[in-house]
């Protein structure tokens, strides 16, 4: 156990463990922030301290991108009377270089807690069998390049390992209210009347949930499908009617949305 803590606190090695404590930290946060638990019966804003931790871990990525362009400047002698376009050039470097690295369309909390885990895990394994081998170069020497290459590899391999989530993150827009019309919802609640009724819409992504109602007598019930005919703007609810009342022509137009919308406001009217 000492030693473990000897490696946990040895340099490199021990700025990946505070970065990896934060990282921690603010996953914590968002998981008892998302399961809405009280921490102790108090009440403790978790979503708050979840964004502020979030904020400061953006900042903190932030800030360390400004140092890593300040280098750059530095090291390739860039004109200090040009700094504004110099500045906007860099960013765009970075964002393609970082778009390069496989990050492109990934949130900076999932992709710099990757990067921080993966440099922790080979700064840990590797410490000790890197001094040991260049026990003729100064230990300080020695420690510096190990953790830029850590870094490095966190980079790289962490690039490649988030690709496959990218398309987790493509924010989808919902469908309006008027694109719905003539669309095929699904009933999930026992029964729809003139007053309440809740239905599903498979949006292609987490589905929507609507609220419906059907002035006519019928037999909507949980699992069914219906037509969307409209939006009451007063009420908020969608209303409906059952699939089975539609013509056999009616059903085939349904797969062209223009159709189905002109089918929809037909029927409304009656």
């Amino acid at each position: 156990m000492t030693t473990f803590l000897a490696a946990l606190l040895a340099f490199p090695t021990a700025i990946f463990t505070i970065l990896l404590g934060v990282v921690l930290a603010y996953w914590l946060c968002v998981i008892v922030g998302a399961a809405g638990i009280d921490l102790l019966d108090g009440d403790v804003d978790l979503e708050g301290g979840a964004k502020a931790v979030s904020g400061a871990f953006e900042g903190g990525a932030k800030a360390t991108s400004g140092l890593l362009e300040g280098g750059a400047k530095a090291v390739g002698g860039h004109d200090v009377g040009h700094a504004g376009h110099s500045h906007l050039h860099d960013a765009e470097a970075a964002t393609g270089l970082f778009a390069m690295l496989g990050f492109g369309g990934i949130p900076v909390t999932v992709s710099v807690s990757l990067v921080v885990f993966l440099s922790w895990s080979l700064s840990l394994l590797s410490g000790q069998a890197t001094h040991g081998a260049l026990s003729m170069l100064p230990s300080w020497l020695v420690s510096t390049g190990l953790g830029l290459v850590c870094a490095t590899v966190g980079l790289v391999v962490g690039g490649f390992a988030v690709r496959p989530l990218r398309p987790i993150f493509i924010a989808r827009r919902a469908p309006g209210r008027e694109a719905l019309m003539g669309r095929v919802c699904t009933i999930s609640s026992g029964s729809v009347t003139a007053k309440d009724g809740h239905a599903t819409f498979d949006d292609g992504a987490a589905g929507l949930i609507l609220n419906v109602f059907c002035d006519k007598p019928n037999q909507l019930k949980r699992g069914q499908p219906a037509l969307i005919l409209g939006y009451d703007a007063e009420r908020g609810v969608y209303e409906v009617e059952p699939v089975d009342w539609l013509l056999p022509q009616e059903m085939e137009q349904l797969r062209d949305p223009l159709k189905a919308a002109a089918i929809a406001r037909a029927r409304a009217q009656r």
